[in-house]
């Protein structure tokens, strides 16, 4: 890290008070200025972020370096000698270095090199800093006893608020009035689901856009925003360690501030659903007969309603979400920044990504190969596109009106675009058939998908635009199946049994293809690209 490669010293500060490390290797001090990533409140804290960026370049654990508590002044005095030095100034949210220590930057990646492995592997280190942590590089030993430049602004997340009973309690008292509305009973809201969805856009917009006492005037949606994508960043790093075969590591949930720490994108998007869940378990229960009684009735019917929003919450809290896992585990990895790799252990959860059963029992072709593990490690996520769709800022995961209204008229801007390129005048050449006109609906590229060697990637998807039409046709129960594990078998079989295996899928086609008259194109062009799969790999096993 130093720019000649020498040692370098490095002082930790926190509450109480200096850890000094007076002379450490480059790789170890490029490590600990990755774990200020993490925004670490103490030295300790570092100590447990550590295993997050330790590879096998530096040492197992933090707490082996030379690590002396010195005073300040003491400190100061060694870092004058040197130009080689860092401070990591964990009260001011600092990160500091001297003049001897090369540029590094607040996102960087870097592949760091085992020098005694034969091999010389490389493992992922990642670095993305807080935006409220200040960074001044190859900077004079003066600025360690300056204050910072500007104020910390530390987003501050109340989950009491956001995810307990007050979010329930302002969704019963909209609910109700909005029940009670003439808008609600001129509508035919109350006997048809889908006419609410206005509604139910006005009391979610309106929960995130009021200001609040409880949050000292801040708005629920301000709650969301400031620090997401710096998570996912955070949660990015992890999963290229787990793509170079590392662990994945959880950061810890005993570290201070952990209850009220910045909302990731991944936790943004379940609170956008669990949101829309309640309020629609809100019109379900004012239309239900008790609750049409109750609003009748009953003074306490919102105190009711809200007792029903509370056990519908953690219901689907605990329940498979999309069938995976459910969404208090997508929020947990989502606040501990750990991606979701299926099937994979998490160093300090005890949980794991559940395998999604909509892959284990799908008909496709291409979830069958992500079930085998054809494509490596699968990891999950939910990239938040539905919040979106309904055109409001309130949802957006862009943070300022600003730069949602930019979004709005790039999208405009495209619609136009793509307006001015369909509308055109077009020749019509659909009086006779082109004979060259492809079986297949999709665009079918001659060209191999990078990473697909045998081109099984681009197979799958041809087969399941078969299994597609067979769906539409409603074939016979078995028939689907059969060309599944067919397939699999293809694709999965060793060298020497390839050869039977494409004829018993060839067959199997061709047994379609009699049977549905529809599939005789696809087929016996599927079966032409087998053939010319054999040929392909037998001519790559010639010697």
């Amino acid at each position: 890290m130093s720019e000649e490669n020498q040692p370098a010293a490095v002082a930790v500060l926190d509450a109480d008070g200096c850890h000094f490390i007076r002379s450490v290797d480059p790789d170890t001090a490029l490590t600990l200025f990755a774990v200020a990533s993490e925004d670490p409140h103490s030295w300790d804290e570092m100590v447990d972020y550590w295993p997050r960026y330790r590879t096998p370049v530096v040492c197992e654990f933090l707490s082996g370096l030379p690590v002396e508590k010195v005073d300040q002044a003491s400190m100061m005095q060694t870092i004058r000698q040197t130009d080689a030095w860092m401070v990591l100034d964990l009260i001011q949210k600092r990160l500091i270095t001297g003049p001897g220590v090369s540029k590094t930057g607040r996102d960087e990646a870097f592949s760091m090199v085992d020098d005694d492995n034969d091999d010389d592997q490389s493992f992922p280190l990642s670095i993305h800093l807080p935006p409220w942590w200040e960074l001044h590089e190859q900077v004079d030993a003066a600025v360690i006893d300056a204050i910072r430049e500007t104020p910390i602004h530390k987003p501050h997340v109340d989950r009491d608020v956001l995810y307990g009973d007050p979010l329930l309690e302002d969704i019963a008292s909209r609910a109700l009035d909005t029940v009670r509305s003439e808008a609600w009973l001129t509508s035919n809201a109350v006997h048809n689901p889908r006419s609410r969805y206005p509604f139910t856009i006005a009391v979610h917009r309106d929960w995130l856009m009021t200001p609040r006492e409880d949050l000292g005037g801040r708005m629920p949606r301000q709650l969301l925003h400031g620090a997401h994508s710096w998570i996912g960043l955070l949660v990015w790093a992890q999963q290229l360690r787990l793509h170079e075969r590392g662990p994945i590591v959880a950061a810890p949930d005993h570290v201070f501030g952990y209850e009220n720490a910045p909302m990731g994108d991944e936790e943004m998007v379940v609170y956008f659903d669990i949101c829309r869940e309640l309020v629609d378990a809100a019109w379900d229960w004012c239309t239900s007969e008790r609750g049409i009684y109750a609003i009748q009735h009953d003074p306490e019917c919102h105190l009711l309603l809200v007792q029903w929003l509370r056990e519908v919450k953690q219901q689907w809290l605990d329940a498979p979400f999309e069938g995976g896992s459910p969404p208090s585990f997508i929020i947990e990895c989502s606040r501990r920044r750990v991606p979701r790799g299926v099937g994979v252990p998490i160093a300090g959860m005890t949980r794991q990504e559940e395998k999604d059963s909509h892959v284990a029992d799908c008909d496709c072709p291409i979830c069958s190969m992500m079930a085998d593990g054809v494509f490596g490690i699968g990891v999950v996520g939910l990239d938040g596109h539905h919040l979106e769709t309904d055109n409001e800022f309130a949802f957006s995961m862009l943070e300022t009106r600003e730069e949602w209204e930019e979004e709005q008229r790039s999208y405009a801007e495209f619609d136009k675009e793509f307006e001015r390129e369909t509308t055109g005048h077009v020749e019509d050449n659909n009086d006779e058939l082109d004979e060259f006109e492809s079986v297949w609906s999709g665009n079918v590229t001659e060209q191999p998908i990078p990473g697909d060697p045998h081109g099984q990637l681009k197979m799958a998807f041809l087969l399941s635009e078969i299994i597609s039409e067979m769906d539409s046709l409603q074939t016979a129960e078995g028939e689907i199946p059969i060309l599944n594990e067919r397939f699999r078998d293809y694709r999965s079989c060793d060298d020497d049994q390839l050869a039977a295996a494409a004829e018993r899928l060839k067959q199997h086609l061709q047994y379609l293809a009699n049977q549905h008259p529809e599939l005789t194109g696809r087929s016996a062009d599927f079966q032409s690209r087998i053939d010319e799969q054999l040929r392909q790999r037998g001519s790559d096993a010639s010697p």
